[in-house]
């Protein structure tokens, strides 16, 4: 659920994650944030603790409205197969197009890769949470088989992580049609039938017995 934060905080966090984008995390102070914000270091230090526990709820702003988003995506997408397809593929987006990804590896590459590393927990954990619930929903609908969905939900979350962190490899996740191939074939299936699951053997063709021809 998406957290509710009154007029003040929501002035602080923008000012904070705005600040973020154009610096980093390391040079951004809370002197700083406060001029931008138009408040004061003691109201700062009164919502927020202090400038980690503010980032902090600025990354965990941002996962929320992420995983609103998808939520949004997931529910009014019609077909279960249609709403795992496109709710995945708006997140594999994400994990390279996000400014919070994208400005921050532009500004401070080193402290984005240390940044996302070391909060890689939250971001993974509140993945896992919110595939198991959109599986878990599929699931009640009978849209997709009955099986385990927490180890499926870990794969894909951690998949998405390592994507993040390392956006080129193998698969061109910036080409559209690509992204949409490589979840068709890997992820989808995952999702619908669970790990382990066999899938039915493709029909063999039919051989024509040998006919000898006349001499």
């Amino acid at each position: 659920m998406l957290r509710a934060y009154d007029e003040v905080e929501e002035t602080i966090l923008d000012a904070a994650l705005q600040r973020i984008l154009q610096v980093g995390i390391r040079r951004s102070s809370l002197d700083d944030i406060a001029r931008r914000s138009g408040l004061n270091r003691v109201t700062i230090y009164r919502r927020f603790a202090g400038k980690d526990n503010l980032v902090d709820a600025v990354l965990a702003r941002e996962i929320q409205r992420v995983l609103a988003e998808a939520t949004a995506i997931a529910t009014t997408t019609p077909g279960v197969d249609a709403q795992i397809e496109e709710t995945v593929l708006y997140i594999l987006r994400l994990t390279r197009t996000h400014p919070l990804i994208t400005q921050l590896l532009e500004v401070a590459p080193e402290e984005a890769l240390s940044f996302y590393t070391v909060r890689g927990e939250e971001l993974v954990s509140q993945g896992i949470k919110f595939i198991v619930s959109i599986l878990d929903a599929a699931q009640e609908r009978g849209g997709i088989d009955r099986y385990d969905t927490g180890p499926v939900a870990e794969l894909v979350a951690r998949f998405a992580h390592s994507l993040m962190l390392t956006p080129t490899a193998g698969a061109d996740f910036d080409d559209p049609d690509a992204a949409r191939a490589f979840v068709r074939a890997a992820i989808l299936p995952l999702m619908q039938h669970g790990l382990g699951a066999s899938t039915p053997p493709r029909a063999t063709r039919r051989t024509r017995p040998k006919t000898s021809r006349p001499e």
